[in-house]
């Protein structure tokens, strides 16, 4: 990544970067999965909504990382005009 350009992308892609998922997070989709197991019958339908929680969750992630990332900069931002 280029120090002179920034991106979100970028830095969520790098090797450096971990992602960090709570338990409750984490037992949520769980309960979710089970859920749909238990109330769908054809198992291709259960993987397909799988995929799509999995993905969305993804997104959610990165969505909650920006706004996470962009309210730090802000703060420190107000911070160093008093």
């Amino acid at each position: 990544m280029d120090n002179n350009q920034f991106s979100f992308d970028a830095l969520l892609d790098s090797d450096e970067f971990c992602r960090c998922e709570s338990i409750e997070t984490q037992c949520a989709m769980n309960r979710l999965f089970e859920l749909v197991e238990e109330n769908i019958s054809d198992a291709k339908t259960v993987d397909v909504i799988r995929v799509a929680g999995r993905d969305y969750r993804f997104h959610l992630f990165n969505d909650a990382f920006k706004q996470g990332f962009c309210f730090a900069v802000k703060t420190i931002k107000f911070m160093l005009k008093i």
